[in-house]
């Protein structure tokens, strides 16, 4: 059994829970996402693991879906797609959270007017000892 996946065209090795990315040297860096899964949590992280009990994980998938669904849609706002609370069969597609962290977003863009230089932008970077993904970088 294979417990690895290297990307030759992206230039990626991806463990269970960790990915690395080929620098132009040809050596390997961690993701972000590695470097802050092995970093040591404070004590206040195991307060609230213990204040939640059995329910850690479900609170923990629930945010991570919902920062990916308000990810989608700022992205879709960004490239001027539109985005609608009610679908075609007059339906809400999404949670009334979700759609709250997207207006708040919009309200954001609608007073400073963000100029967007790059969206989904990758680096690696062997002299920081890194490698991640810019979700926006805005002026």
């Amino acid at each position: 059994m294979q417990n690895f996946n290297i990307d030759i065209n992206k230039g990626r090795i991806e463990f269970v829970d960790n990915r690395f990315y080929a620098t132009e040297n040809g050596n390997y860096v961690p993701s972000v996402t590695t470097i802050l899964e092995a970093y040591p949590k404070d004590a206040s992280y195991f307060k609230w693991l213990k204040d939640v009990g059995s329910d850690a994980d479900s609170i923990r998938d629930e945010a991570g879906r919902r920062g990916s669904v308000v990810h989608e849609l700022t992205e879709k706002y960004d490239c001027n797609e539109e985005c609608t609370f009610i679908n075609l069969h007059g339906n809400p597609q999404f949670k009334m959270n979700e759609w709250s962290m997207f207006e708040r977003y919009v309200d954001f863009c609608t007073t400073h007017k963000p100029q967007i230089e790059m969206m989904e932008a990758h680096f690696v970077s062997e002299k920081l000892g890194f490698a991640g993904t810019l979700d926006r970088v805005i002026t």
